[in-house]
């Protein structure tokens, strides 16, 4: 282990309770509280994949979570990324292939992951649909056409990327990837527990334990480096105590997600929700015990990313700390820093993906966004992390203002109105018309109002209109069939910066343990893995790392969770340290920083 890695491990144990790895000579050392064969941290969209995959692989498997279980998967919209030719797609009347969905990923995702990864990836999604079908998930053949931020009621697959955008047209009909689950959800917040619930059924009627409520404080290591077990911290079940730390943690996770804290007095209810987080701190820490578990063939560290810890997201992402948030509590780190307790590398810790959806209202991507340079920066039909993204350069600096002239302020009022939309596509916007937006006879006036440089607006304004004319190629390759120009007055400027109260641009973070990809295996800094030490879903670098897509999140859990629990499993593989890539025996002061 390099000093640079035991100085950040001393640095890190500041953001979370995580504690030095522990060396013991002989496992024997421990009394252990529980054993099984693979041990799952963090139980949510990745922690169940994880455990399935290796129960299926006939291995016994104990998961630990923090709550209940399920994370932020339960609660998202029960979208997951997938395509190569589903059941699914083709009868929806598409024929996607592995290739097409290849090349396409391979422009969006860069260099997340390799080649082979990313192949591995598109081949997988047929087979990886049936294996979620097995394990209780219900898909439908219904396919949206155009291009949503989410499907209405009643589609159950959907472009959900850039693919339909004119900089990504081949002469191949763009294939939707979007597989929505089957969930009984009204809207799309909650929708996620179709991916989760009949999994996590699956896993029980597998034989899967589960044990909730558990905070996991400390890799244990043999004297090689390899994990043979962990440390939790763990409220007894059937006391007073446990019953008031579930209650503690049910209430947070109400009043944390009754509405944005950024909304006008949201900050009431995200005040009564911390309340509670410090209750159930404190009953853990009167009432908690040492809770130690065996895994005999590894453990998969699968707890979600760290958005809810604003000390780290301010000391790796300082100009992320104050977006919105989208997870649980429970992405606190946490298993990002027992990884690196335990000599793992963390990598791309400052990379966030922050999502400014424009559609709907479906007029909005027609018109232009801008900086208060008054310069666009983006297709603004692009996918909502693609302009995030963009948003968040230092010209723009998270700041932004979509301009809207009589004629499509009056369009996006109508287009609010359709029925089929969910919740979170209807008001969010149509606050920000209302509440977040100014008006003004002329454009001059407007750039005066907003603070808008008002030069940069009209060069801007008539690079659009010639591009929009067919005259020129529009600098960001936007079609011209989806260009609108502001024409007649009165003008309105939309503020759609990140941080605009009543529509905030929600963030994860998608950066953590580097791991190797063939097993899932987490590395070291000198390109070794560490025997017994997996992790996958958003506690890993994995696919979405580079460019977040709805759903890719969720389906690289399923992959990456899948892949670890079938390396676990595999009996041609020898897990023995000295064949997992450890070169040296480490001095047992190096390994506990």
């Amino acid at each position: 282990m390099s000093k640079k890695l035991v100085n950040s491990l001393e640095f890190a144990r500041k953001f979370t309770q995580v504690e030095d790895a522990r060396v013991v000579a002989d496992p024997g050392e421990i009394t252990w509280n529980e054993e099984s064969d693979f041990v799952v941290v963090g139980y949510g969209g990745a922690g169940v994949a994880a455990a399935n995959q290796a129960a299926d692989g006939g291995l016994e498997v104990i998961a630990l979570d923090r709550c209940d279980g399920g994370g932020a998967t339960k609660m998202n919209g029960g979208i997951m990324y997938f395509g190569g030719g589903t059941w699914v797609q083709k009868e929806s009347g598409y024929d996607d292939t592995p290739e097409e969905m290849f090349i396409y990923l391979k422009r969006e995702l860069r260099d997340a992951v390799t080649d082979e990864t990313l192949r591995a990836f598109c081949e997988s999604g047929p087979e990886t649909i049936k294996w979620l079908e097995k394990h209780g998930v219900e898909f439908k053949a219904s396919a949206y056409p155009t291009k949503t931020s989410y499907p209405s009621e009643g589609y159950y697959l959907y472009h959900p990327d850039n693919s339909l955008l004119k900089r990504f047209r081949t002469n191949r009909r763009p294939s939707p990837r979007g597989h929505k689950a089957v969930s009984e959800a009204k809207d799309a917040i909650g929708s996620g527990i179709g991916i989760f619930r009949p999994q996590e059924e699956s896993a029980a009627r597998a034989g899967v334990r589960v044990y909730g409520q558990c905070q996991v404080r400390q890799m244990i290591v043999d004297t090689k480096g390899a994990v043979v077990g962990l440390k939790a911290r763990r409220v007894p079940v059937g006391t007073a105590a446990h019953a008031a730390l579930v209650k503690a943690q049910q209430s947070m996770n109400k009043w944390l997600f009754v509405y944005p804290n950024s909304y006008p007095g949201g900050k009431i209810p995200y005040g009564i929700a911390k309340y509670y987080e410090r209750k159930a701190s404190r009953i853990e820490a009167e009432h908690g015990e040492d809770f130690f578990v065996r895994a005999r063939k590894g453990v998969c560290l699968s707890s979600g990313g760290f958005i809810f810890n604003t000390e780290m997201l301010r000391h790796y992402a300082p100009t992320c700390a104050d977006v919105a948030t989208l997870g649980t509590p429970a992405d606190d780190g946490s298993g990002i820093l027992l990884g690196h307790s335990a000599g793992g590398v963390m990598t791309e810790m400052d990379e966030v993906s922050i999502w400014r959806h424009m559609s709907p209202p479906k007029s909005w991507p027609k018109n232009m966004i801008v900086n208060a340079r008054g310069n666009r920066f983006v297709d603004e039909a692009s996918y909502g992390a693609d302009i995030g993204r963009e948003m968040m350069k230092p010209e723009s600096g998270g700041r932004a203002w979509l301009i809207l002239d009589a004629n499509m302020w009056k369009q996006a009022n109508l287009d609010l109105k359709d029925k089929k939309l969910v919740t979170f596509q209807k008001l969010p916007p149509k606050a920000s018309m209302l509440f977040g937006s100014k008006k003004a006879p002329t454009l001059e006036a407007l750039c005066k109002k907003v603070g808008i440089n008002h030069a940069g607006l009209l060069t801007t304004l008539e690079t659009y209109r010639r591009a929009a004319a067919g005259e020129i190629a529009d600098p960001f390759e936007k079609d011209s069939g989806d260009m609108v120009v502001p024409k007649d007055g009165p003008f309105y400027a939309v503020d759609v910066g990140v941080n605009t109260p009543l529509n905030p641009a929600y963030a994860i973070t998608v950066g953590g343990l580097l791991v190797d990809e063939k097993s899932g295996l987490v590395m070291r800094e000198d390109g070794t893995t560490i025997p017994g030490l997996y992790s996958a879903g958003r506690t890993a670098v994995g696919l979405c790392t580079r460019l977040y897509l709805s759903g890719l999140s969720a389906s690289d859990c399923i992959f990456s969770g899948r892949r670890a629990g079938r390396h676990a499993a595999d009996a041609t593989i020898d897990h023995s340290p000295i064949h997992q890539g450890v070169s040296a025996v480490w001095p047992q002061e190096e390994l506990v920083g």
